[in-house]
């Protein structure tokens, strides 16, 4: 599975079409462990993670055929037994599986490496307890042991954390428990799996400020999907085109899930040079064609808490457009981001003073200051891919010809065509 690459030399745009979004996909796959029926992924993205959440597959038995970048999946016979589940270094992976395992009440393990044994698996782990599941985990990180309970009951759940996989996982549980489950509070976060249930007909109504899923219902369904570009991925080529002169490019059919919009509001409240056309709607998901261009005047803004959730994965990549604004680019509230795959406040600031940029947190905001006068280093990656793919278009803006350590590839946990792409931007 490659990503397209198509030249307009004519018109000197570079033309990308993206591996399918990584957030969509895991969900669409985990779907199909419920849903019996046949199935086709079209556009699935070959990261890491992917293959994390295929590795279920495996386990189970399921009859599956992947063929270049369509999978295609049939379900109707599947069977659950017990079973120890290796998520690698898939968060989203874990903290879906261990709601939907929750849900179908089997006993089961679910393990993880390196640095996801360090992220915090409580805020899923404890509404499950409330919703009688008998789960254990030390200190509520991996592994989580789940046993089958006679006092499973439906979730009444309020979301204090505004987080997907949060959420995700609540539902997944809710949809094999009988009866009506509430999920409540901070919901305003990216809605693939709701927008995705509603395109199949599943019975679950999203309000202003809660979700009502009844379970147990249209169990059998087929899943059909081609999967939109990723928006993540995307912001790297965007970084990259803006800060490369004479570099003009064109994403074609991205996901612009609109709790997922914050990276390109805020890039075009800083002034990027950026256009979004062709847009529509194709099962539920909003996409469309993004054009990029190289932009020299950028400016430094306040990005507030409330729009955080809709970024929160972006903020390394917009940590590198700040590098090159002028005057100071605040982050408000960004605590979430010290229990991703690394402490990414830390590893920002960091790398930035690596390269004699300004950076420093207050209490839990993120200051960085632009137009310093900035050199190469070798990364402080954290074995983060965000991090790494985005201090390497830094370096790279600085010399073409930059090079770093062959040894690396976390990258290619959700993005394994990133050094090819940001070739033929940087150049």
């Amino acid at each position: 599975m490659k990503t397209l690459l198509i030249m307009q030399s004519n018109k000197n745009i570079t033309k990308f079409y993206l591996q399918g979004d990584k957030s969509i996909a895991i969900r669409s796959l985990i779907l199909c462990l419920y849903f019996k029926g046949k199935h086709k992924i079209k556009n699935l993205p070959n990261s890491d993670d992917i293959k994390s959440t295929l590795y279920v597959f495996d386990k189970i038995g399921m009859d599956y055929q992947l063929l270049k970048n369509s999978l295609f999946i049939d379900s109707t016979n599947i069977k659950f037994n017990e079973i120890e589940i290796d998520c690698n270094e898939s968060g989203t992976t874990a903290r879906l599986l261990i709601g939907f395992f929750s849900g179908i009440n089997i006993n089961c393990k679910i393990i993880g490496r390196k640095t996801l044994r360090k992220r915090p698996m409580d805020r899923v782990i404890f509404p499950l307890l409330d919703a009688g599941v008998n789960i254990q985990s030390k200190d509520n990180l991996l592994p989580v042991n789940i046993f089958k309970s006679k006092k499973l009951k439906t979730i009444n759940a309020t979301l204090i954390i505004p987080s997907a996989q949060i959420k995700s996982s609540l539902i997944l549980y809710a949809m094999s428990r009988n009866g009506k489950s509430i999920i409540s509070g901070n919901i305003k976060t990216r809605d693939h799996l709701e927008r995705m249930l509603l395109d199949l007909k599943y019975p679950i109504k999203v309000g202003k400020d809660r979700i009502e899923i009844v379970g147990n219902k249209n169990k059998s369904n087929n899943i059909n999907i081609n999967l939109p570009g990723d928006i993540s991925s995307a912001s790297f080529l965007i970084c990259a085109a803006l800060l490369s002169k004479e570099s003009s490019i064109i994403i074609k059919d991205v996901c612009l899930n609109r709790y997922r919009m914050g990276f390109l509001e805020s890039v075009i409240k800083m002034g990027g040079n950026i256009k979004i056309n062709n847009k529509r709607n194709v099962h539920g998901e909003n996409i469309g064609d993004i054009h990029a261009s190289y932009t020299g005047n950028l400016k430094g803004i306040t990005i507030d808490k409330i729009n955080i959730p809709s970024l929160i994965d972006e903020i390394p990549v917009i940590s590198i457009l700040c590098l090159y604004s002028n005057g100071k680019t605040t982050f408000k509230n960004v605590e979430e981001l010290r229990v991703k795959e690394s402490d990414r406040i830390k590893a920002i600031i960091e790398n930035i003073k690596l390269m004699n940029g300004n950076a420093k947190e207050i209490g839990n905001d993120l200051i960085i200051y632009g137009n310093k006068k900035l050199y190469n280093t070798t990364i402080s990656d954290f074995n983060d891919h965000r991090i790494f793919m985005s201090f390497y278009i830094a370096n790279k803006i600085i010399n073409k010809n930059y090079r770093f350590d062959n040894n690396v590839d976390c990258y290619k946990k959700s993005f394994p065509d990133f050094l090819e792409c940001i070739d033929r931007i940087i150049k």
